[in-house]
């Protein structure tokens, strides 16, 4: 029966003598190609590798110069107890002319006549070999061969499959002068670590005419192998908490010969650190130390008593825990996705309150990616996507919410005024006694109803009407008010005043008239409402007082007038 293993190594976790390769050529197809042209060899010549079980000698006729001679040849050795099937099949030369007289044992030509050529014959395994892990290899077979100084057997290997040989010349370089079965062992380190190994026997033939058989027998051809142990460990971890879908990076050692489809597999234990019913959480193909990219799974329940550990599947090897005991916590909540509208007039508003329930260990990033304070002031405060990331532990993975922010600009009514004016005046628009930059568009309400904003004297009440614009959700709407005092515009005497020929004529462009009757001014004195005196140029154009108020404003205002010690005061509007 043929027994033989090719392929890639395959290691237990201890130290081992391992057989990757037998042939004992008890089979029907042997595990080796017969008669190649490697090494300079001939596929047919005056002898060829034969596989069979003969033993027995026998007598012929070889042809040389033209002529016959008579040969003898003795039989093989027999086998002895130490070879897995003594006496039964074996590889051998035979001589082309021993084959044609019917004697199939172990010789070759050189040993039966003189007339053969010198050629070389060899034999090769079929199948690559790895010895990929491997410490140490052995090459181990029997052999026999009489032969010569000039017809010997031969050893090769190739590390390439073949594509090229490399002879094995110790501890024998020769094989050569061993009539009977003996065992040869081979250790050289250039077997160790190769991927396609094989190894192959070569006959040479040489001319003598002191050659003897038997010629070059093989049998139990082995390669076997010294394993290292391997051994697996598992690392720290670099946090003590986690949350379902958390990543977590489980670090491990791996020593020895891992074969290469090895599998390392991070496995999670339950909450009471028991890996009865283990969880695989991430895997790496790999045969060296690394470290295992993992997920806790969702759906893990909470607790803090959990372990991991690095399995590997070739050789199946389980790591001891790592030493990090670790929980699993509820993961961190960033809310949901909302929107909100704030006006500009608003106060200052904390963005966390629209997203109820979300964890308060997160920070805000702006619409322009910038971090940003959960305080914003709507006046000042960009509207856009704030995006919410919680960071509530370094073992747990992050979450985010978008809150986008709508900013809506505040109504503006303008700021409250008042205008005193002549009952004869001409209407006038209310809208531009407003103070600041209001809004147009905006309606009027008051005393009397207004059209158009306009106000005239002549046909309306005075009092306060109010400019109201409406504002867009979520900013109220803003008010302003426009208080109207009317006036005769005559002048009034102040009490205790002694000008009583003092008029005043009325506001000619920016300028004031007033007569003083036949008394000619020598101060004026202009107070405003509040009675503070203001700066005002006068002069005298004939028998009127031209009191000069450019860029003084709008409203009611005192004037006194002393003259040859004599004094009067006089009300006045200002528009």
């Amino acid at each position: 029966m043929l027994h033989y293993a090719i392929g890639l190594l395959t290691l237990s976790p201890a130290s081992a003598q391992q057989v990757l390769f037998s042939e004992d050529f008890e089979g029907t197809q042997p595990a080796f190609v017969l008669n190649t042209t490697d090494m300079a060899s001939v596929a047919a010549g005056t002898n060829a590798w034969l596989v069979n079980n003969a033993y027995a000698g026998g007598s012929g006729l070889v042809s040389c110069l033209g002529m016959d001679f008579s040969f003898t040849v003795p039989a093989t050795a027999a086998q002895p107890a130490g070879i897995s099937s003594p006496n039964s099949c074996y590889l051998h030369t035979t001589s082309t002319a021993a084959q044609a007289s019917g004697v199939l044992n172990c010789n070759f030509v050189a040993a039966d006549g003189m007339c053969n050529p010198v050629e070389r014959y060899f034999v090769r395994m079929a199948n690559d070999v790895s010895t990929v892990g491997a410490s140490d290899v052995s090459l181990d077979f029997w052999w026999l061969c009489a032969g010569s100084n000039q017809n010997y057997g031969e050893v090769y290997y190739s590390t390439n499959g073949g594509s090229s040989w490399t002879q094995v010349t110790a501890p024998i370089m020769k094989y050569k002068n061993q009539s009977n079965w003996t065992q040869q062992t081979i250790s050289d380190p250039a077997f160790a670590g190769q991927a396609t190994l094989r190894f192959g026997f070569r006959f040479v033939n040489g001319s003598s005419l002191n050659a003897s058989d038997p010629g070059f027998g093989i049998d139990d051809v082995s390669i076997s192998v010294t394993s290292e142990e391997v051994a697996l460990s598992t690392g720290a971890l670099a946090h003590t908490a986690y949350c379902p879908e958390s990543s977590i990076q489980v670090p491990y050692v791996a020593s020895g010969p891992w074969n290469p489809g090895n599998v390392f597999t991070a496995e999670l234990s339950d909450a009471s650190g028991s890996f009865a019913n283990p969880v695989a959480i991430g895997s790496l193909a790999s045969t060296t130390s690394g470290t295992i990219a993992a997920t806790i799974p969702a759906g893990t329940p909470l607790g803090s008593g959990y372990l991991v550990r690095v399995a590997g599947s070739d050789p199946a090897q389980v790591a001891d825990n790592t030493s990090t005991v670790f929980s699993i916590n509820e993961a961190a909540w960033a809310g949901v996705d909302t929107h909100v509208s704030y006006c500009t007039s608003d106060a200052p508003q904390p963005l966390l309150d629209q997203l109820p329930g979300a964890s308060d260990c997160g920070t805000w990033t702006g619409p322009d990616g910038q971090p940003t304070p959960d305080l914003i002031d709507p006046a000042t405060a960009a509207g856009g996507a704030y995006t919410y990331t919680t960071d509530c532990s370094a073992g747990c993975p992050p979450d985010q919410a978008v809150l986008t922010v709508a900013i809506v600009q505040a109504p503006d009514a303008g700021a409250e005024a008042g205008v005193t004016v002549c009952t004869y005046d001409p209407a006038f628009d209310l809208f531009s006694q407003l103070a600041g930059t209001p809004d147009a568009g905006g309606t009027w309400t008051g005393p009397m109803p207004v059209v158009n904003g306009i106000y005239d004297p002549a046909a309306m009440v005075p009092g306060c009407y109010t400019y109201t614009v409406m504002g867009i959700s979520p900013c109220p709407a803003a008010s302003a008010q426009v208080c109207v005092v009317e006036d005769d515009c005559v002048g009034i005497h102040e009490a205790g005043e002694e000008l009583a020929g003092m008029r005043w004529l009325g506001q000619h462009g920016t300028d004031q008239l007033f007569t003083t009757g036949d008394v000619r001014p020598e101060q004026v004195r202009l107070l405003d409402a509040q009675g503070r005196q203001v700066d005002a140029a006068w002069n005298l154009t004939g028998t009127n007082l031209v009191l000069r108020m450019d860029g003084l404003s709008s409203g009611v205002y005192v004037v006194h007038v002393s003259a040859s010690g004599h004094r009067g005061a006089l009300r006045l509007v200002n528009r």
